[in-house]
């Protein structure tokens, strides 16, 4: 066998693997829920054996988009500016905004699979210690101690609150960040 067979050979797979990550990404944030095997495969252009073959199963394919998902945010996690940890507490929100929109739809999809899917939750808890340690990061010491005031700005910076603004309450995503926004702001007041 030849070298260029087998390099094309890898750049085939690498792109059939490519082409189906995207399928799901896109069948999600179009609303489709967590869709089947047969939709992601027509809507990659590859036979159904080839999502298998490529990801084992199900779960390992959303592992592949939970990856790509986490790049897509990584340049969120970039030093803050602000000078003070005020400031970069609300530095930080404006980033989790742009973010919870975003994946929003895979919100949705995972909570409606959860029973399905343990790696979709995992990827949800996953994002939400991360979250949670960037704020730990933030938010000194001392205010971290007052346990119910860091639970309080930890809820309110949270996706499922995000999430619960724009699904429940119907809230558009300005209106939804306002009202965060001015929760976290009187939270912030209490430790000037």
């Amino acid at each position: 066998m030849k070298i260029e067979e087998t390099d094309g050979r890898r750049l085939r797979t690498q792109a059939s693997k490519e082409r189906i990550v995207a399928a799901v990404l896109e069948l999600i944030e179009e609303g489709h829920g967590i869709p089947g095997a047969e939709i992601i495969a027509q809507r990659a252009g590859v036979g159904l054996r080839s999502v298998f073959r490529h990801f084992g199963d199900l779960d390992g394919l959303y592992v592949a988009m939970l990856d790509r998902l986490g790049h897509r945010y990584t340049p969120l996690v970039r030093p803050y500016t602000a000078p003070t940890w005020q400031g970069q507490v609300l530095e930080s929100f404006e980033r989790r905004m742009e973010m919870f929109e975003g994946i929003l739809p895979y919100r949705r999809a995972a909570e409606a699979y959860r029973q399905h899917s343990s790696m979709m939750m995992h990827g949800l808890d996953a994002l939400d210690r991360m979250l949670r340690g960037r704020l730990e990061g933030i938010v000194p010491q001392e205010h971290r101690a007052d346990h119910l005031w860091y639970e309080q700005l930890d809820m309110w910076a949270s996706l499922e609150v995000y999430c619960r603004l724009r699904d429940r309450r119907r809230m558009a995503p300005d209106e939804a960040a306002t009202v965060i926004r001015a929760a976290m702001e009187r939270l912030l007041a209490m430790k000037d």
